[in-house]
């Protein structure tokens, strides 16, 4: 299966008719495993933005170290990085099947669509929202203490510590350095295999 969508669709498979007719995301297998490596880089930015809060968040908003503060928001956007990460190397290993064939039968071609707009769903999805809406939360304390109070008063606490899950957003950003870096280099590797 080629990465490059410009065939003739007399140069297609039956697979990749019957994908381009029913897939949701018009995208190949590979690209959208580099958008979920991509996801999964961004939650590398955890530590560096809560690193950069002002001075005054800091003292109002934490009473230790914040970069190993274990936050409520970190975790979501650990949850992200992490469902992303893994959708995209499961959207790689797809591409990998699809292309050293065989050719997918009537039915398993419905099962590998169904598939792949699982995992795209996984890794778009859960993995955009809690990357993009974890990050924000974060970012939040850079409009200001006032801000923050605001949230507040909406019931929103950005910089919840939860001792429970001891995700601090060192751990996020780590997590997902590693994750989103491995997600893009297997697709490197899957394209220069082909």
């Amino acid at each position: 299966m080629s990465d490059d969508t410009r065939f003739e669709p007399t140069d297609r498979s039956e697979y990749d008719l019957v994908r381009a007719a029913n897939v949701i995301v018009p995208l190949s297998p590979l690209r959208k495993a580099r958008v979920c490596g991509a996801l999964a880089l961004l939650g590398a930015l955890a530590a560096p933005v809560v690193a950069t809060l002002p001075a005054a968040v800091r003292d109002a908003a934490f009473s230790g170290p914040p970069l190993a503060t274990p936050l409520g928001v970190a975790a979501v956007v650990l949850a992200g990085t992490v469902a992303a990460g893994l959708a995209g190397l499961g959207l790689v290993a797809l591409h990998r099947r699809l292309a050293r064939g065989p050719e997918p039968t009537d039915d398993a071609v419905w099962s590998f669509l169904a598939i792949e707009d699982a995992l795209t769903g996984i890794g778009f999805v859960t993995g955009g929202l809690g990357v993009g809406v974890g990050l924000s939360l974060l970012a939040s304390g850079h409009w200001g203490v006032d801000a923050l109070d605001a949230l507040r008063r909406n019931g929103v606490e950005p910089y919840l510590s939860v001792s429970t899950v001891p995700v601090t957003p060192r751990l996020t950003s780590a997590v997902g350095l590693v994750a989103g870096l491995a997600v893009l280099a297997v697709t490197v590797v899957a394209v220069d295999r082909e």
